[in-house]
Parts: C-alpha cells; sequence; structure tokens
C-alpha cells in the first residue's frame, strides 16, 4: 500500500464552532412591569373590593397608570379616548353605594382596558369606530389576552447572573415547592397541644388554610399577570394581525348572507299579523295606557304590572329576530320587500315597549320607584333608542348604526354609573311622599338603597308618621370609622356625617375577674326582648388563661330584630358571661341589665364546681 505523503509542518485546520444566538435582553421597565402587575393581581385577589369599594377605582388607575407609563405616552388619541371613558366608568367606585352597577362598570372598563391596549399597538384597521369595531373589540379581549402567554415569564426570568427579581421568584418557587410536605409536617405536629396553641397564637386562622389561601392569591395573581402582558405584548408585536382581519371579516360578511329572502318574509309576515291582531285586540287598554285614565275592573297595580314583562320580552325577541334577518338574509331582488317588513317590525316594537313604558310610567306616579322599576325602564329606553337607530339607518345609509349604537349605550351605562341611582330612588320617593303625590314611603326600598338613601330619608326625621323609623334607620347606617367611610365614596361619607347624631353607641362591660379558678376564655351573651346576641369571646394575646386580678372588655352593640324594632339611647337590655374551662366546658352566669351608651363594671367570682356569679361593683 502506498503510503500517503503528509507534511508534519503542517497543523490541521478545527472546524468553526457553531454560533449561538443571542437572545436580546429584556429591558429592565419590562421586568418591573410584570412584577408591578404582579403585585396588582395579588392586591385584587388578596383583599376584596366588594368590601372597600374604593379599592376598585384605586386598582383601575393602578392598571391605566402602569399602561400610560409602559407606552411612554406614544399612544393614539384613539386608544386615549377610550381610556378616559375606562376612567369615567370606574368612578362609579367614588359616586354610588350600588354593588351591581359598580361590579358591571369595573369590568366594562376592564374590556375598554383591552380594546384601548390593542388600538394603542397599532393594531385597528380603522381610524374611526366602524364596521371593524364589533371585531376588533372581540379579538382584543377574548383572543389577545393568550397572544403571547410567554411575555410575562421571558421578562420575571430573563436577565444574567445579577438579576434579583429572577432569583426571587426561584425562591418563591422554591417556597411554593416546600408548601405540600410543609401542610404534612405541620398536621402531624399539631398533636403537640403546646405547637397547637403556639400556632394559633401566631395565626389568627390555622397556618395550612392562612398558607393555602395566599398562595391561591398568589397563583392567581400570576394568571392574571400572565393574561395582562399578553394583552400588552401581544398589540405590541401584532400577534394578532391575520386574525379577524379586514380581508376575512369582508369575506365572512358576504358568506353569512345564507338566508333566501323568502324565507325572511315568512318569518317575519305571521309574526306581524299576529301583532296586528294583538294591537286591535287591546285597543281600549292602549287607550288607557297613554291617557293615564284606568280601564274599569282594574287597580293601578293589577293594570301596571299586568304584561309589562311579556311586553318586554316581545321587544327583546323582535330585537334578536332583527338582528338575524338583517345580518344573514340574502341582499339582491326583494331588497325594498325585505326592508319594508323590517321597518313595520320596528313600528310593532316600538309600540310595544311605548306601551310597556307607560304602563311603567303610571306605575311609578302611584307607588314611587325601586331599584328593579328603574332598570326595567332603562332597559326599555336602550331597546327604543337601538330601533329607532335601525329604523332611521335602512333609510339613512350615511348614518353608522355601529358607532351609533356604540354611542347610545355608553351614554346609558354612564348614566347608571356616573348618577348615584339609588340616591335618586330614594329622593324620588320622598320628594314626591313631600309634595302630596305619594301617599306613602316605603320603607323597606330605604333598607336595600344602603348609604345612598340616607339623605334623602334625613329628611323625614321630623315627620309624625316615618319620623321613628327613619331615626332608626339612621342609626343602623354609616356606623364606620372615617377611613372606613372614605374606602365606600361618597355615599358613605354623606351617610356618616348625617348619620352620626343618631348612632346608638355600645354598652360597655368591664369585667374583674374574681375568681381563682384558671379558665380558658370568656364569652359574653347579650340581647332585647328575648333574642340573644354574642359579643365575642376573650383570651390573653400571649394564649394564657386568665387569672385572678385581671380585667377584660365586652361591647355589647345594638342589633335590631324583626324588621322595624327600634332601639333607643339609654333602652335597657341583659347580658351574661360564659366561661370555658380548660376542657371546653362552657358555664354561664347569670344575667345583669344595663344600657346601650353605659359602661358597666362588674366582677366575676365563683368557681367551675359551684358555678360562676357576676355583679356589678360600684
Amino acid at each position: 500500500m502506498e503510503e500517503l505523503y503528509t507534511n508534519p509542518t503542517v497543523q490541521p485546520t478545527a472546524a468553526p464552532e457553531p454560533t449561538i444566538p443571542q437572545k436580546d435582553p429584556v429591558p429592565m421597565r419590562d421586568r418591573v412591569l410584570a412584577f408591578a402587575l404582579l403585585a396588582l393581581g395579588y392586591l385584587v385577589c388578596r383583599f376584596e373590593i366588594s368590601g372597600h369599594p374604593l379599592l376598585g377605582l384605586v386598582y383601575g388607575l393602578v392598571l391605566y397608570g402602569l399602561t400610560v407609563w409602559h407606552y411612554r405616552g406614544r399612544m393614539g388619541k384613539r386608544s386615549l379616548g377610550v381610556w378616559a371613558v375606562g376612567l369615567l366608568f370606574l368612578l362609579s367606585h367614588l359616586l354610588t353605594d350600588n354593588g351591581p352597577v359598580r361590579f358591571f362598570a369595573r369590568w366594562f372598563a376592564v374590556l375598554l382596558w383591552g380594546y384601548g391596549v390593542y388600538c394603542a399597538g397599532g393594531n385597528s384597521a380603522e381610524e374611526k369606530l366602524g364596521d371593524m369595531f364589533v371585531p376588533e373589540f372581540f379579538k382584543a379581549n377574548v383572543f389577545m389576552p393568550f397572544s403571547k402567554l410567554s411575555a410575562f415569564f421571558t421578562a420575571a426570568f430573563s436577565g444574567g447572573k445579577r438579576n434579583w427579581l429572577r432569583a426571587a421568584l426561584l425562591v418563591l418557587l422554591g417556597l411554593g415547592l416546600a408548601l405540600i410536605p410543609l401542610f404534612i409536617v405541620v398536621n402531624l405536629l399539631q398533636y403537640d397541644e403546646a405547637f397547637s396553641k403556639l400556632l394559633d397564637s401566631l395565626f389568627s386562622e390555622s397556618l395550612p388554610e392562612a398558607v393555602f389561601w395566599r398562595l391561591l392569591c398568589l397563583l392567581l395573581a400570576v394568571v392574571m399577570a400572565t393574561l395582562l402582558m399578553s394583552c400588552l405584548f401581544g398589540s405590541r408585536d401584532h400577534a394578532l394581525n391575520r386574525v379577524l382581519s379586514r380581508e376575512s371579516v369582508a369575506a365572512f360578511r358576504i358568506r353569512r348572507r345564507f338566508l333566501p329572502l323568502a324565507v325572511s318574509c315568512a318569518m317575519l309576515i305571521p309574526l306581524l299579523l299576529v301583532y296586528g291582531l294583538f294591537f286591535f285586540s287591546q285597543l281600549p287598554l292602549y287607550t288607557s295606557a297613554f291617557t293615564g285614565v284606568l280601564p274599569k275592573g282594574y287597580t293601578y297595580a293589577d293594570y301596571a304590572r299586568e304584561g309589562f314583562f311579556q311586553l318586554c320580552a316581545v321587544c327583546t325577541i323582535n330585537g334578536l329576530l332583527y338582528l338575524f334577518v338583517s345580518l344573514f338574509t340574502k341582499r339582491g331582488k326583494g331588497e325594498g320587500v325585505r326592508r319594508a317588513l323590517l321597518t313595520v317590525l320596528c313600528l310593532c316594537s316600538l309600540i310595544l315597549a311605548a306601551t310597556a313604558l307607560s304602563k311603567m310610567v303610571l306605575y311609578v306616579c302611584t307607588y314611587g320607584l325601586t331599584p328593579k322599576r328603574v332598570y326595567a325602564s332603562w332597559a326599555m329606553i336602550v331597546l327604543v333608542a337601538a330601533f329607532l337607530l335601525a329604523l332611521i339607518g335602512a333609510y339613512w345609509t350615511r348614518l353608522n348604526v355601529t358607532r351609533s349604537l356604540c354611542l347610545l349605550f355608553v351614554c346609558m351605562f354612564g348614566f347608571l354609573c356616573l348618577f348615584d341611582t339609588n340616591a335618586l330612588i330614594a329622593d324620588y320617593n320622598v320628594r314626591a311622599y313631600e309634595e302630596g303625590r305619594l301617599d306613602t314611603v316605603d320603607t323597606d326600598v330605604l333598607w336595600d338603597l344602603g348609604d345612598s338613601a340616607v339623605p334623602a330619608a334625613a329628611r323625614l326625621v321630623e315627620d309624625a308618621k316615618y319620623g321613628d323609623e327613619v331615626k332608626h334607620f339612621l342609626s343602623r347606617h354609616g356606623q364606620r370609622s372615617a377611613f372606613d367611610a372614605l374606602c365606600h365614596g361618597l355615599p358613605g361619607l354623606r351617610a356618616r356625617a348625617l348619620s352620626e347624631p343618631y348612632w346608638l353607641h355600645p354598652a360597655t362591660v368591664r369585667v374583674r375577674i374574681e375568681t381563682e379558678n384558671g379558665f380558658e376564655a370568656l364569652g359574653c351573651l347579650y340581647g332585647e326582648r328575648g333574642y340573644e346576641h354574642s359579643a365575642g369571646t376573650s383570651v390573653n394575646a400571649d394564649g394564657t388563661l386568665y387569672a385572678r386580678g385581671q380585667e377584660t372588655f365586652f361591647e355589647l352593640e345594638p342589633v335590631a330584630w324583626g324588621g322595624w324594632d327600634r332601639i333607643n339611647e339609654g333602652e335597657a337590655l341583659r347580658f351574661q358571661l360564659v366561661v370555658s374551662d380548660d376542657m371546653h366546658q362552657e358555664r354561664k352566669t347569670n344575667w345583669l341589665d344595663c344600657c346601650y351608651g353605659d359602661t358597666v363594671t362588674i366582677t366575676l367570682t365563683g368557681s367551675a364546681e359551684q358555678g360562676y356569679t357576676i355583679e356589678k361593683k360600684d
């Protein structure tokens, strides 16, 4: 075999190593945003908004502020306008005491935030609200939160060796992995009574339960921060440009018109004939509805209630039917017939809605306002305006129906959010009673309206018929600290200021222990008119048993039962102590009397064997 010639002076060259692409470093701004959203999510989950409504406004302001900071002020006028409207709806947490309205306003502000983020990223296909608004609003709030789920984790875990945020998150991850064995070990070690009492003194609730709820809040906060970051970065990176684009939406609008005109006519004509027969048969009642003259054999309540909700349901069905025919019927020959049938359907719906509203007006003029009557009237007004817009849009092509309907809904919903409807209801009822238009005031409604009804109710304090009930109502509202009143917004502050002169102050029972027997805890039962209430239990702060010479305090809050039972300052009540010994056996003392607003000092004597006795001390 021939030997190969090799040159010993030539060294073989190594193959070049493949270059590893370096990831772009994540800006500190993104990491701060990720952890700020995580902290916001934890606070939202940890502290309920329902207990302190002003927190809803604070959380919303923080979210909107972080968003503006993220975009560094580089947003278009459209996104700024949408966010401004969202902030207006968040003001409902400050302006109204209506819980359902605050709830829906809060979620509507979140939806507007999502649409504003979508527009701020330059994703919108049109400069003004138009035909693309509905699909883009849907895409912004349904698809965009899932468009870039990795954004939060990339921002939180990225960085070099000195990334303290990454290290902190890894420590939290390790603590989370330790929770399962921690739960098991703590539950096993609680067999020891001393260790169990130590945990009870350190935590207001059991350690496993406390850790579980905080861990759950943290998990929900991660989910919330992930979805919010996905909206922000998905919009910035145009992640969903091909989803529901202008071209795909236009193609879908062509494909959706599959319904032949004959089918639409067959759907509408029998329904319109039924409406014609109904209007003819109800002509006398319609005359009464619009003239305010009560038909024979009817009371105002019967006439106003009869058929109201059925008419509302029929108008809603008509609206859905109008949308179905308008969206899915083929265009072409016979377009005038379709338009004429839809016009007649709108007119019939307007007559039905006007009838329902006239019935409601008659009912309100006779019996006053309630929240349900306001909501029903609001919904009917929205339907009437929507039918009018649809009727106008069918003949005036320059009218953008989508934009008009959006503006209509925002204005009508804004009325519920920015005007305290509970206060308006109470003010109308009281004013109508003062002016003689109402014979009575439904005091049950005042309790349903909460703090918002306090200013109107305060005008009836001197009324001979309702003065006592109103004083009782005021004594039960606004009894909170100035900070708690501030957390309930303007209605809470007004209620506290107006109700304070009528508050019933608790009776303070000061207990001095004279018995030498040790026991685990004291409880206090009190009541009036045969009802018993609990003033809670009392133990030493360090968990030790009470002993001779120690003192403790109980506050007996005024409690009303049976609807309109009234409690006055200085009214007598009775109380007794409940003694729990080491074996968790309860022994009750004798009853003593005191008055609301008083402070009494008593001594506790006796033993577990002979029983415990309390007596007043001079």
